[in-house]
């Protein structure tokens, strides 16, 4: 049993190094390249005539016959002018031995082709670099790492810094260099293969980040150092806004107490116009309300005989002659609050004779 095993895994063995030496041959015994999803063109590399019967071999299979200007195999749109193969979005399949076949008239082979073998790849996707540091105990160190998600394994390396100098001896997918040497200094990877070539962004060294950072500690408390930066910067901010908030508020109280004063002057300008007013003579005459009976304070005219609706007449007294009304009693001292010491005192009254009055006591 233990032979029938080590039997087997000698098979297998032998196998994949057959596998493996066969792959190797087949890509070193490649003459052309093509790229899955791209155009590509198997070159005749020999004149031919219009008349002459012309055929494309694919692995020993005609894929292509076109007789006496008829295409009896495949399309016109497979050949181009000169009888050059053309392939249009290759794939994998596409792969293999090409092989030409011209006659003539009489069915006689021309010229001399040889066998050509056409590999299709994958295109190499763009790549990406990682920047880290190795932290020794004098010096810092920025490794460059230049990853590629691809199962390929036949693409080469190459390594650019400031997207210009390449280093020749730098084939491997990592980069190595004192952080201290680097710290402005960008790096990009650039991966080919035999069918593309693709030039990853350039990134910096993450190891010094700047003059400033060095003097500051990496951690603080057990903190980041950066975090309580941010947060002095954030109380910072918040007391600014406090400030302002503050200000604005003062600024707009101060301005309605000064509204309210010039308001309450203005009422009070009002009010002492209003009183003037009211304490004119001239003003108080046209609102003062007389009894219809009484004579107004200062008259000197003659006096107003009553109504005989209101009194009748005595007998024993000539009709010419009316009652004298009773003068008006004099009016009530004003408080000395609303004497005004520079107003004059009141004129006397004009004399009023009216004549409708006594013609109805007459009558």
């Amino acid at each position: 049993m233990v032979m029938k095993m080590a039997a087997v895994s000698t098979i297998s063995l032998l196998l994949l190094c057959c596998s493996a030496i066969s792959s190797t041959d087949a890509a070193e015994k490649c003459d052309y390249f093509a790229a899955t999803g791209a155009n590509f063109t198997v070159p005749m590399g020999f004149a031919i005539d219009k008349s002459d019967r012309l055929r494309w071999k694919h692995n020993d299979k005609v894929i292509l016959d076109r007789k006496d200007g008829k295409f009896v195999e495949g399309k016109k749109e497979l050949i181009s002018e000169d009888g050059s193969l053309k392939l249009t979005n290759v794939i994998k399949s596409n792969a293999g031995s090409y092989i030409p076949e011209v006659l003539n008239k009489d069915g006689q082979k021309k010229g001399t082709f040889k066998v050509k073998m056409l590999c299709v790849m994958d295109p190499v996707p763009k790549p990406v670099v990682t920047p880290t540091c190795r932290k020794k105990t004098s010096v810092s160190e920025a490794q460059f790492t230049c990853k590629v998600h691809t199962t390929q394994t036949n693409h080469t390396f190459a390594w650019l810094r400031n997207n210009n100098k390449e280093f020749e001896k730098e084939k491997g997918d990592t980069l190595t260099r004192q952080a201290d040497q680097v710290k402005t200094d960008s790096f990009s990877c650039r991966v080919s293969n035999s069918v593309s070539v693709m030039t990853s962004k350039p990134v910096v060294q993450n190891c010094i980040v700047n003059k400033v950072a060095s003097f500051f500690p990496d951690t603080l408390l057990g903190l980041d150092t950066w975090i309580f930066v941010g947060g002095g910067g954030g109380v910072v901010l918040l007391l600014i806004v406090v400030v302002i908030v503050c200000c604005v508020h003062t600024k707009r109280r101060k301005r309605m107490q000064l509204k309210e004063e010039g308001e309450l002057r203005l009422a009070w300008t009002n009010d002492q116009h209003k009183h003037h007013q009211h304490n004119d003579p001239q003003d108080q005459h046209p609102h003062h309300h007389h009894h219809p009976h009484q004579q107004p304070a200062g008259h000197t005219g003659p006096r107003q005989q009553r109504s005989r609706q209101q009194h009748p007449r005595n007998p024993d007294q000539p009709s010419a002659h009316p009652q004298p009304s009773p003068r008006r009693p004099a009016q009530a001292p004003r408080p000395p609050g609303n004497i005004d010491e520079d107003q004059p005192p009141p004129l006397p009254q004009p004399r009023k004779i009216i004549k409708k009055a006594a013609k109805a006591q007459r009558v």
